[in-house]
């Protein structure tokens, strides 16, 4: 009896497992505050997700926008840049050089059909025409205004105006050689060129049997010939060429490459 007394008390001195035997009690204040825990944690863990997903948004908008700014930046920039180099071109071939094509065989074998050369204008800025220059010229000369006004401001305008096909557009342009300038006397005799009564050699043209002259050249103009004088619509039949009509004088023929030089 001593010994099953014993064992009981030793079972009811043993400190029961809450898990095993009953379940633990809680009170329902800390429960609903557990539970609120829990959700305000949910809620901090998923607001920087948010936050990520809005920034990131903000991100792509901004990405568009300076795209689309570089976009209309760099179109600005090509139109300013293509505007620039008009004024450009504009000014040089007003100014300062053009591109010619040659039409026809009066000025073989200087020049061929087909060659492209290259004008320039800068030369008679300093100097009258001399002889021997190659000129290219208006034919019709002009608008009598070209040849009578004394406007300053006519000259730079007509230029501009005849680069952009507004002024000039009855006259067709010209190659010829300048063969006398104003003042001297010139006579052909069955082809050969005599200038003031001396004989002149021309090595560069093909001669005919034609007689002209004798004739001086007026103030203000020049006598120009084609090279190939059988096949030349020159000043033996339009007469002498007004400075004021010349274009400017060949200094390069650049087209074709195999027969690139300076006449």
């Amino acid at each position: 009896m001593k010994s099953r007394d014993e064992s009981n008390k030793s079972l009811s001195n043993k400190p029961s497992c809450p898990g095993l035997g009953e379940k633990t009690r809680r009170n329902p204040g800390e429960e609903s505050a557990n539970s609120s825990d829990d959700v305000s944690s949910q809620e901090t863990s998923l607001a920087p997700i948010h936050t990520i997903k809005d920034g990131i948004v903000e991100k792509q908008n901004s990405k568009t926008k300076s795209k689309s700014r570089g976009f209309w930046r760099a179109l600005k920039e090509t139109l300013i840049t293509l505007l620039i180099a008009a004024i450009i071109a504009l000014f040089l071939q007003s100014f300062c050089v053009r591109a010619f094509m040659i039409p026809s065989s009066s000025m073989n074998p200087t020049f061929e059909i087909g060659d492209r050369i290259m004008v320039e204008k800068v030369t008679y800025y300093f100097r009258k025409p001399r002889r021997g220059d190659i000129i290219v010229f208006r034919y019709p000369p002009s608008e009598p205004e070209s040849m009578n006004t004394n406007n300053p401001f006519y000259w730079p305008f007509e230029q501009i105006a005849e680069v952009l096909h507004l002024a000039h557009r009855g006259s067709t342009p010209y190659v010829k050689r300048v063969i006398a300038v104003e003042g001297e006397t010139l006579r052909l005799r069955e082809g050969i060129l005599y200038i003031n009564g001396k004989r002149i050699s021309e090595r560069y043209a093909i001669l005919d049997s034609s007689d002209y002259g004798p004739f001086k050249v007026p103030k203000g103009m020049v006598f120009c010939l084609g090279d190939n004088r059988p096949n030349s619509k020159d000043s033996r039949y339009i007469g002498p060429v007004p400075v004021r009509s010349i274009i400017g004088r060949v200094f390069v023929r650049w087209w074709p490459p195999s027969r690139f030089g300076f006449p």
